[in-house]
């Protein structure tokens, strides 16, 4: 055979294929390997938030549970004497207080996952608009190697104070105040609920129960709500980790126009 038939029956070789470059965030190379275990990284964390967001409503069920069968036994009976629905209120501070740890742990995985948004996901939806930079990867790894809390307790409890318990606590002073101001008068063997008080002095002797005279048992009380209010007046003060959300929807102004 010739070598000009055999030149025929050649195929001439492929061109060879161009290097796909890596996908790049603001110039920064990002390469496949390391984004998929940040996405799987990512869903772990948003699954983790979502546990400890069923037991803080769980705690808050707990709560207004516990208020609502405190009201029912305090107005079942007139025998029953009105201190079992500020002693309630005891149990309620106790709940709020295992809410206020539980929203310590949730907010660890809160931040974690907004670190996340905010700086992975926002320069993938807006590269020419992303505008978060920093050492965020130093960041979100020094949080592995070694958790925290980024509030205190006192702060996580003013914060589910300010968002649910407050409005508990104001029913059941609401309901304690129509319970001492409810008359119960004898018909035939038993005391039934029939009137109410007109007068302070009226009120202040419904106060009474057994030795503990009546202005003893109206201070502790203030004295309690007076507490309850400046700790939600302190707690305030300080920066609620979902603040931001209230304030965007109070504003309703988004970063770019549509």
């Amino acid at each position: 055979m010739s070598d000009a038939t055999e030149g025929q029956g050649r195929q001439p070789p492929a061109p060879a294929a161009e290097p796909i470059a890596p996908r790049t965030v603001r110039g920064q190379p990002v390469p496949d390997p390391s984004v998929t275990p940040l996405v799987h990284y990512y869903r772990a964390e948003v699954s983790r938030g979502d546990v400890w967001r069923l037991r803080m409503d769980a705690t808050t069920n707990w709560a207004i549970g516990t208020a609502a069968a405190v009201i029912s036994v305090a107005f079942s009976r007139p025998e029953i004497p009105h201190l079992i629905i500020p002693l309630g209120g005891l149990i309620i501070i106790l709940l709020m207080c295992i809410e206020g740890r539980r929203y310590r742990f949730y907010d660890v995985w809160r931040s974690r996952t907004r670190l996340l948004e905010a700086h992975m996901i926002v320069p993938f939806l807006l590269p020419e608009h992303a505008l978060l930079q920093g050492r965020w990867r130093e960041q979100l790894a020094e949080d592995l190697i070694l958790p925290s809390y980024k509030m205190s307790i006192w702060r996580a409890t003013g914060a589910r104070l300010r968002r649910n318990y407050v409005w508990i606590f104001l029913v059941l002073l609401f309901c304690w105040v129509v319970r001492v101001m409810s008359v119960a008068r004898a018909r035939g063997q038993e005391y039934v609920f029939q009137g109410h008080v007109e007068t302070f002095e009226g009120f202040l002797h419904a106060l009474r129960f057994g030795i503990i005279p009546p202005w003893a048992i109206l201070t502790v009380v203030g004295t309690f709500y007076t507490f309850i209010l400046g700790w939600a007046l302190v707690a305030g003060r300080v920066e609620d980790p979902d603040a931001f959300v209230y304030k965007r929807l109070r504003n309703r102004r988004s970063l770019w126009p549509l």
